[in-house]
């Protein structure tokens, strides 16, 4: 796991899983749902808990998250403020939506984080070996969570086919411009804001 920042704690692994990275990233504290792997986890902090309801308000976070949780998680993970860093193993259809799909979840996640992809990783060094890639991502963390502009990019991203004209009149906001929200990709999500009135650095 050389992409973990040693030097910032705690650094918390979500879904030990039989410990396989656990061994050598020796994480302050390991989260983990499943309690039949608790026989595997005996030497490390363990706590049995969901990964979308996380026990922890700070730290570095490290995982191969289950794709059917992703969402979930990432939308919580928004609001807490101290967990400054994830490196995070995730199938690389959901990242390249990421970068390139106007959805909600684009929109929030490139907002409070600078996204960088690593390795692509090949089904064949999973097991059981699953369908689709996956890449190692970084997620550092550039802005607080901000309730207003989680409703707005809420609002907004339901109408996608719209021009910002009219999705402004429909969110509350004002704008003149009449740029389509899904001419934005997700990563220009402070200059879809600013067309709106909303103004971030």
């Amino acid at each position: 796991m050389s992409y973990v920042d040693r030097d910032l704690r705690p650094i918390i692994e979500i879904g030990c899983g039989k410990g396989y990275i656990t061994q050598f990233l020796n994480p302050d504290l390991c989260i983990e749902i499943d309690e039949s792997f608790i026989k595997y986890l005996k030497e490390y902090n363990l706590i049995i808990a969901d990964a979308r309801k996380l026990p922890i308000i700070r730290g570095q976070i490290v995982s191969s998250l289950p794709y059917q949780i992703t969402y979930d998680f990432f939308k919580e993970i928004v609001k807490l403020n101290e967990i400054y860093r994830l490196v995070l193993i995730l199938q690389k259809d959901f990242v390249d939506k990421l970068f390139n799909e106007p959805t909600y979840i684009s929109f929030l996640l490139n907002f409070h984080f600078i996204i960088n992809i690593k390795d692509v990783i090949p089904p064949t060094f999973f097991k059981p070996i699953p369908k689709v890639y996956s890449v190692i991502s970084i997620f550092n963390r550039v802005r607080k969570y901000d309730k207003r502009v989680d409703e707005v990019i809420s609002c907004v991203s339901r109408y996608r086919n719209k021009t910002l004209r009219r999705v402004s009149q429909l969110c509350g906001l004002n704008s003149n411009n009449d740029l389509k929200v899904r001419e934005f990709k997700p990563w220009q999500v402070l200059e879809l804001l600013s067309s709106m009135g909303l103004n971030y650095v």
